[in-house]
């Protein structure tokens, strides 16, 4: 059974100055000039006969072919499950591959999940776990999808292993790839990170807590978000932080999202935080209107 558990945490923050990294695949158009610079013939190749194999597989499934959409993420690193520029540069020219083999199904713009993630802040960590990628994938119009790990062998060459999901009984498929230096290189690369690299404006009347004298809001009443049925299904658990002004009538206000989840639970969030009513902060002995974060934690019971 799931359920959700809200915890928030009014901490210092300096001086509004709260980055948030996400993990976000490059655009399409950089990955395919990319591509072309990076990866040999051959390895290209390489892909482009996985891609084939996929189509195949796509084919062979018992879903009516013309509901079939299909999506590629970015390749992760086997040891850790991160996100790196090689990962993002072969699933690129993967998709690239697929779409020229599509007889049946459509292959989805990457560039669709990078700008869902960018749009609500999430890092892409937040989408590797089993079940999640595929249920998030498919809440943008997806009906399956495909991921791959990446993992150095033993002969210092990279073995790529391919996993499609959504298509009935699970199907995997590996490949050595005979890689360059500079594809091992970018094989330990982050990709750039997004980040809220400019301060929230200053705003008249309001205060940081903790600071210069402002006392911190105590929250008196603090209902639960609602759990997005999506997020119950997938079992996605993870923290919101949101940045949210406590006026000195004890209520929220200007409510900004600094790192956001996938399932519309940045919307859940704000609308229950809406709904919280707080004992005011205080400086001087008089309620005064503070920002402060709030982080809301999503679990699995």
């Amino acid at each position: 059974m799931c359920s959700s558990k809200v915890s928030f945490d009014l901490r210092r923050v300096g001086a509004l100055a709260l980055a948030v990294l996400v993990c976000f695949m490059f655009s399409a158009s950089t990955e395919a000039q990319d591509s072309a610079a990076i990866l040999p013939r051959m390895v290209q190749n390489q892909i482009d006969a996985l891609a084939l194999r996929v189509a195949q597989q796509i084919r062979l499934s018992k879903i009516d072919p013309e509901s079939v959409k299909f999506f590629v993420f970015d390749f992760s690193n086997a040891t850790d499950k991160q996100c790196y520029k090689l990962g993002a540069i072969l699933a690129d020219r993967f998709s690239t591959a697929l779409a020229s083999h599509a007889d049946g199904f459509i292959v989805l713009d990457r560039q669709l999940l990078t700008t869902y993630l960018k749009d609500n802040w999430i890092d892409q960590k937040e989408i590797q776990g089993n079940g999640i990628a595929l249920a998030l994938a498919r809440s943008i119009g997806a009906t399956g999808i495909l991921r791959g790990d990446l993992q150095e062998d033993p002969n210092n060459q990279l073995l790529l292993t391919l996993r499609l999901e959504g298509f009935g009984p699970a199907w995997s498929a590996g490949s050595v790839i005979n890689a360059t230096s500079e594809m091992k290189a970018l094989l330990k690369e982050p990709l750039p990170t997004l980040m809220r690299t400019s301060p929230i404006p200053a705003e008249p009347g309001v205060l940081m807590a903790g600071q210069n004298g402002a006392g911190t809001p105590e929250c008196i009443y603090c209902p639960a978000p609602l759990y997005a049925d999506a997020a119950r299904g997938a079992k996605y658990q993870g923290t919101i932080v949101l940045s949210v002004v406590v006026t000195s009538d004890g209520l929220s206000d200007s409510i900004l999202v600094l790192r956001g989840a996938p399932f519309m639970l940045n919307k859940q969030a704000i609308e229950a935080v809406q709904k919280w009513k707080f004992k005011p902060a205080v400086k001087n002995g008089k309620p005064i209107a503070v920002r402060v974060p709030i982080e809301i934690t999503f679990r699995v019971n």
